[in-house]
This record gives C-alpha cells, sequence and structure tokens, in this order.
C-alpha cells in the first residue's frame, strides 16, 4: 500500500510539472512515473545502492529546486541505509550547503548525529576504522549550518566531549562559554567549564589566569544555585584550586631563594603574599617556616650608600 502511495505521488509530482510547462528531461510523465516506481521498488527489496542511483538521476533531470532538493535527498537516505558513512555524510552536507530552503532539517540533523557516532564506533567506516575527528566536524556541520531551532544542548556538550577526547581542549573551552552565553543557569555545563580549566592549568599556566577562570566558574554556580546537588564538589574545586594558586607564589618565593637566582626582597614579597592572601592554605604553613629559618628574610637590606658622600 505504502509503495502504491508512493508511486501515486511521483505520477501526481510527474504530472503537475508537465501540465505546467516545466522544462523537464523526461519525455513523458508516464517516464518519469516509471523511474520513481523503479527506485521505490529497489527500496522495497533493501537495494539501496540501486535505490540511490535512480534517484539521482531524477534528481538531475527534474527543473524545479524543490524536487531536485527531495530526490537529492532520497539519494542521502539510501546511501545512509546502506551504511556508506563517508558518502553519506558528504551527500547531507551539500543538501544543507545547496538547498538550504528545501530540506527538513531535522531528519538530515538525527542522520547527521547517527554518521557522528558511526565515526566514533567504527560502524560503517572503512575496514571499521574509528575517527571521532570526522564526528566533530559533523557536529560543527550541525552546529554551523542547521537552524538554531534543530541544534541541541546535547549536540554541543557532545561536540566539547569528543574535541576534549581529541586534545582539543581549547576548543571545548570556547564550546562551553558559548553554551553558557545561551544559557548561563546550566550548573553542570559551568562545573564541567571549571574542571576543563583546571586540567588545563595543569599543563602550564604562567599567569594564572586557568585557575582564577576556574574558581570564577565554580564561585557563580554557588552564588547562583546555594543548593546545588553537586555543591561538595563544587567546593572542593574552589578549595584545591586556591591551594594551586598559593603553591604558585610558594614556587615563585623558593625561585628567589636559589643561590643563582637569590634576590631577598622578592622572595619575601612572594612568602608575604602567600600569607596574606592564602593564610589557611598548606602553603601557608611552608611560607611561614620558610620566613623563620632564613633571617635575612626578616632583615631588609640596607639602603645603597650614596656614591657622592
Amino acid at each position: 500500500m505504502k509503495k502504491l502511495v508512493l508511486i501515486l505521488a511521483g505520477l501526481v509530482l510527474a504530472g503537475g510539472m508537465f501540465s505546467h510547462g516545466a522544462q523537464s528531461n523526461f519525455e513523458s510523465a508516464q517516464e518519469m512515473a516509471t523511474y520513481l516506481k523503479d527506485a521505490e521498488e529497489y527500496v522495497a527489496k533493501e537495494k539501496f545502492k540501486k535505490a540511490a542511483k535512480a534517484y539521482r538521476k531524477l534528481a538531475k533531470r527534474v527543473p524545479d529546486t524543490m524536487s531536485k532538493a527531495s530526490f537529492f535527498l532520497k539519494e542521502a537516505d539510501c546511501i545512509f541505509e546502506a551504511g556508506k558513512t563517508q558518502y553519506a555524510a558528504e551527500l547531507y552536507q551539500k543538501l544543507m550547503q545547496e538547498y538550504p530552503l528545501y530540506i527538513p532539517y531535522q531528519h538530515v540533523v538525527e542522520r547527521l548525529r547517527i554518521l557522528a557516532e558511526r565515526y566514533v564506533d567504527g560502524n560503517g567506516t572503512f575496514w571499521g576504522i574509528r575517527d571521532s575527528s570526522q564526528a566533530i566536524k559533523l557536529y560543527y556541520l550541525i552546529i554551523q549550518e542547521a537552524p538554531a531551532l534543530n541544534v541541541s544542548l546535547q549536540d554541543r556538550e557532545r561536540l566539547a566531549e569528543l574535541l576534549i577526547q581529541n586534545d582539543r581542549a581549547e576548543e571545548a573551552v570556547a564550546v562551553y562559554q558559548e553554551i553558557l552565553k545561551q544559557n548561563p543557569a546550566l550548573d553542570d555545563v559551568r562545573l564541567k567549564l571549571a574542571l576543563l580549566f583546571i586540567n588545563l592549568s595543569k599543563s602550564g599556566d604562567g599567569d594564572g589566569s586557568k585557575v582564577r577562570a576556574a574558581i570564577r566558574h565554580a564561585e557563580m554556580i554557588l552564588k547562583r544555585n546555594p543548593s546545588y546537588e553537586r555543591k561538595d564538589e563544587v567546593r572542593q574545586l574552589i578549595e584545591e584550586a586556591t591551594e594551586s594558586q598559593a603553591n604558585q607564589l610558594l614556587e615563585t618565593a623558593k625561585f628567589y631563594l636559589v643561590k643563582s637566582h637569590f634576590k631577598a626582597d622578592a622572595a619575601r614579597y612572594y612568602l608575604q603574599d602567600v600569607l596574606s592572601r592564602f593564610p589557611y592554605s598548606h602553603a601557608a604553613l611552608e611560607a611561614k617556616n620558610i620566613l623563620v629559618s632564613h633571617p635575612a628574610l626578616n632583615t631588609p637590606e640596607p639602603p645603597k650608600q650614596d656614591e657622592n658622600k
């Protein structure tokens, strides 16, 4: 019954083209209907590659843009069903870029999500090779090309997750920041961003900006939602990040205590900075012990004599 409906719809489509004088490459509506019938029969028999070729021929021969988009979409769907992941992704991308006004975005975006996860799992790829970098490209495609209505929070979070897994954490930061720009109340996303800043700081944070960003986002969570269900985790993050800041100052002080770099004033400045800014940290206890055990740090250097006297 479904096949009959599709064939009849094709006849109506073909008849409409010819009755309105559209310039088609088909000699008659009947010829076009025959092509449609063949394509649908291939689909019914699950011969998707043959069906895709038939739909492609139809798309190239119909005169109007809407019909072209419809048949190219059917071609892409058949390639998708045939398990040709890369080719299907290319066809859907072409549809989004060349026929943006004529495609059902919800359908196309859902197919792209599935294709992206095929790349992650290795299903439908050459030799079953996993390639999450291709999945990243597809999620970027969804976010950049599809209307905002068809892009979900899960799409953006999944993109960030894949970026982190592919050592592209800086890009993931930008993705999380864009999510929060659109909805600042997403505490779970903000916590993920704070944790990401902490991890990034471990591989280098010369000016301490990453740790400060982590603390700032964590404090925003507690300020906005004091009863946040993961508040203990947030508080622990703040405590550890604060300790990290204190340790960074302490290490700078120690640098100026090394004989080859010894500068009493600089060492004293950083040790006292630890005590004043982070008095309850472990680093503060060590800083206090260093000040006590190094008398030179408690005695300011005498002023230099005026050479003119």
